[in-house]
C-alpha cells in the first residue's frame, strides 16, 4: 500500500472524531444519566464505528483498518456496560456482514478492545487521573488487540508486519487520546453550562428557584395536565407583616426569616414539586399531579409548621406566620395565568380575613 494512501486514510478515520464528539454533546444535553444515557452513547459509538467501516483503509481484500478501536476502547468509560454492549454488538454484527478473510480476527480484536477499555476503568482515578496520560495508557493497551492478526493467513499477516502495523498502532493511540480529550472537554463544558443555568435559575438568599425556572416548570405542568390528565395545583404564600419585621428588627432578621421559611417549605414538599421565590416575601409552590384538596392540606401543614417555629436572628427570637391562597388547573382555571390570578385572589382573602390562614379559590 502507498504510504500516502495509508496516511490519508488514517487522517480520514480520525476525522470521524469530530462527528462523534458533536453527537456526544447532544447526548449529554438530552440525557442526564443512567441507562438511557449509556444506551444513547452506545448507539452513537456504534454508528461511528459502522460509518468508519464503510470507508476503511484496505490492506488486502477483506482486511481493513478503520476507527473502531478508539470508539470501543472508550465505550465503557463513557457509555458504561450497556453502552459497551450495544456498541460492540452492532459493530460485530456489521463486521461479520461485511465478511472477508479478516472477519474473524476483526471480531476477536473488537471484543478484546472492549474488554481492555473496561479493564482500564478499574484503575483508580487517584492513581492515574483522567487526562492525556490515562488516555495514552488506554490507547497502548487497546492496540494490543491487534495481536488478533495472527489469525490471518501467514502471507497476509507478514504484509502487515512493519510500517503498516506500526502506523496503525500510532493511529490507534492518537485516536484514543484525541477522542478522549475532546469528550472530556465536552463533558466539562456541559458541566459548566449546567452550573451556570442552575445559578441563573436559583435565588441566592433562599436557594429556591426563581421566576425564570417557574415559567419553564409551569409550561411543563400545563402540558402534562393536558396530555396525561395530571392534576396540577398552585399555592401562593406570603409572610405576614414582613415589612414590619424588616422595620423593627432590621433587614438581616428579615433575610433570616425568609431563608428559614423557604427551608421549612422545601422540607414539606416532594422532590417533584417546584418551590419558587416569586418576588419579595412571596413564595409559590407548583404542585404536580396534586388535586386541590391535597394542595390545601399541604399548605395548612406548612402554615402550622411556620407558626410553631421560633426564628432566631442574633439574640432575638421571632414568631412568624404566613397566609396562603390555593388554586388548581380545572374547567374554571384552564391555564396557568388564570390559576395564578385565582391563587392571588385567594391569598388576598386570607390576608384580609385575619392572616395566618389558607384560602382556596
Amino acid at each position: 500500500m502507498d504510504p500516502s494512501e495509508l496516511l490519508t486514510g488514517i487522517i480520514r478515520t480520525l476525522g470521524l472524531t469530530a462527528l462523534v464528539v458533536l453527537g456526544y454533546s447532544w447526548v449529554i444535553r438530552k440525557f442526564s444519566g443512567g441507562l438511557t444515557k449509556g444506551a444513547a452513547v452506545g448507539f452513537l459509538f456504534a454508528l461511528g464505528g459502522i460509518i468508519s467501516m464503510n470507508d476503511p483503509i484496505r490492506f488486502e481484500p477483506g482486511v481493513i483498518y478503520d476507527g473502531r478501536t478508539a470508539l470501543l476502547a472508550l465505550a465503557y468509560p463513557y457509555g458504561g456496560p450497556i453502552g459497551t454492549l450495544i456498541a460492540l454488538a452492532a459493530m460485530t454484527a456489521y463486521r461479520i456482514w461485511i465478511g472477508g478473510i479478516g472477519s474473524l480476527s476483526g471480531v476477536i480484536g473488537m471484543v478484546a478492545t472492549a474488554l481492555i477499555g473496561f479493564a482500564c476503568t478499574r484503575i483508580p482515578v487517584r492513581k492515574l487521573k483522567i487526562g492525556p496520560a490515562r488516555s495514552l495508557l488506554i490507547g497502548i493497551a487497546a492496540s494490543t488487540s491487534l495481536a488478533a492478526i495472527i489469525l490471518l493467513p501467514h502471507e497476509i499477516m507478514m504484509t502487515l508486519v512493519g510500517i503498516p502495523l506500526v502506523t496503525v498502532i500510532i493511529a490507534n493511540i492518537a485516536g484514543v487520546i484525541l477522542l478522549s480529550e475532546f469528550l472530556e472537554r465536552e463533558k466539562s463544558r456541559q458541566r459548566i453550562m449546567r452550573a451556570l443555568e442552575h445559578e441563573a435559575s436559583v435565588d441566592p438568599l433562599t436557594k429556591l428557584q426563581n421566576r425564570r425556572a417557574f415559567d419553564r416548570a409551569a409550561l411543563r405542568a400545563m402540558n402534562d395536565n393536558r396530555s396525561k390528565s395530571h392534576q396540577c395545583s398552585l399555592v401562593m404564600i406570603d409572610i405576614d407583616h414582613f415589612k414590619a419585621i424588616n422595620d423593627r428588627w432590621g433587614h438581616d432578621a428579615g433575610d433570616t426569616v425568609l431563608a428559614e421559611v423557604a427551608t421549612i417549605i422545601r422540607k414539606n414538599v416532594r422532590i417533584t414539586d417546584v418551590v419558587v421565590r416569586y418576588g419579595g416575601e412571596e413564595i409559590v409552590l407548583l404542585l404536580t399531579n396534586t388535586p386541590q384538596s391535597a394542595a390545601i392540606e399541604l399548605a395548612e401543614s406548612v402554615r402550622s409548621h411556620i407558626e410553631q417555629t421560633q426564628f432566631e436572628s442574633g439574640d432575638q427570637s421571632l414568631g412568624v406566620t404566613i397566609s396562603a391562597g390555593v388554586a388548581s388547573l380545572s374547567d374554571r382555571f384552564h391555564d396557568m395565568d388564570a390559576v395564578m390570578k385565582a391563587a392571588d385572589r385567594a391569598l388576598y382573602r386570607a390576608k384580609s380575613g385575619g392572616r395566618n390562614r389558607v384560602e382556596m379559590a
